[in-house]
C-alpha cells in the first residue's frame, strides 16, 4: 500500500492485523532535518527487532521486513520514539545558538521562566542511576534537556499511558521513578542546577499543567503546544507531521 506522507511524498505502508500503519522503510516515520550523516546513532539505537511481529499477516511482515529484515517498532505509526526524534532529536543538532532559542522556549513552555540560553545540551534515550536501588540500567529517559542551571527529564507518551507497578516494590509509576530520582539525588549529581522539571509529552488538549513536586517542578504538555514553538527551525514541518501522525492514528 502506498500513501502520502506529511510532505506530500508516497511512502509505502502496510495495516496489521488491528489496522494500525507501519512503514516499509522506518525512516519514512521520521522527520530528518539537516542531520548529516544520517541516520544518527540514537536512531540505530532504537532500530531493534520488535517483539510484535505476529501482529502482521505473513504477506504485510514480508513487506515490513524487506528494508532491515526484519521489523521494528520504530516502523510504527503509533511509535512514540519517533515523534520524540522528529523534535527533540532533531533539535539536538542544531547550531548552539538555534538549539538554546528552542530549549529557552520550551523551558518557559515547562513553566519556568528563564533568563536566555547561552549553553544546552539535548539527549535521547539515556538511563540514569535507578532511585531506589542506585544499579545500572534504571529508568530510560525519552529526552533529556540540561542547561548551566537547568534539567529536565522528559517523558514521552503517544497513545501508551504512564507506566505503573514499577520500581523495587511495583508501587511507583514512571513519573513517580522520575521525581524520586530529582528530589533525592538530583542537587547531589548536579550541584549547579538549581531547577529540576519532570516534563510528560502526550496528546492531552489541555494547557500546560504545572505541579510542585518536592524540590521538582511537574509538567504536562500536548504535542501540540510543543510543535507549535517557532523557534524550532522544523517548525512548519513539525505541524504537517503532527497532523498527519494524528490522521493515521487510530482512536487520536
Amino acid at each position: 500500500m502506498v500513501i502520502e506522507n506529511w510532505l506530500g511524498e508516497n511512502v509505502g505502508i502496510c495495516q496489521s492485523k488491528g489496522g494500525v500503519y507501519a512503514f516499509q522503510n522506518p525512516y519514512d516515520n521520521l522527520v530528518r532535518g539537516d542531520v548529516n550523516p544520517w541516520p544518527s546513532s540514537e536512531i540505530v539505537q532504537k532500530l531493534y527487532k520488535s517483539i510484535h511481529q505476529n501482529k502482521f499477516i505473513n504477506e504485510e511482515l514480508e513487506v515490513l521486513t524487506s528494508t532491515l529484515s526484519y521489523y521494528s517498532d520504530l516502523q510504527s505509526i503509533h511509535s512514540e520514539d519517533a515523534i520524540t526524534w522528529s523534535i527533540f532529536g532533531t533539535a539536538s543538532y542544531l547550531p548552539a545558538e538555534d538549539r538554546n532559542k528552542f530549549v529557552h522556549d520550551f523551558l518557559n513552555l515547562s513553566g519556568l521562566n528563564p533568563f536566555a540560553v547561552k549553553h544546552s545540551e539535548i539527549s535521547l534515550w539515556r538511563r540514569v542511576p535507578h532511585p531506589e536501588t542506585l544499579v545500572p540500567g534504571g529508568p530510560e529517559i525519552d529526552f533529556l534537556i540540561q542547561t548551566s542551571d537547568t534539567l529536565v527529564l522528559g517523558e514521552a507518551k503517544w497513545k501508551s499511558s504512564i507506566g505503573i507497578r514499577q520500581g523495587k516494590n511495583k508501587d511507583r509509576n514512571q513519573i513517580q521513578l522520575r521525581l524520586d530520582f530529582l528530589n533525592n539525588y538530583g542537587e547531589k549529581i548536579y550541584p549547579g542546577i538549581k531547577n529540576f522539571v519532570v516534563v510528560e509529552l502526550n496528546l492531552s488538549n489541555h494547557l500546560t499543567e504545572i505541579k510542585e513536586m518536592g524540590n521538582v517542578k511537574y509538567s504536562s504538555i500536548s504535542w501540540e503546544q510543543v510543535c507549535q514553538l517557532t523557534s524550532h527551525k522544523y517548525h512548519e514541518e513539525l505541524q504537517l507531521y503532527l497532523s498527519w501522525k494524528k490522521q493515521y492514528s487510530q482512536n487520536v
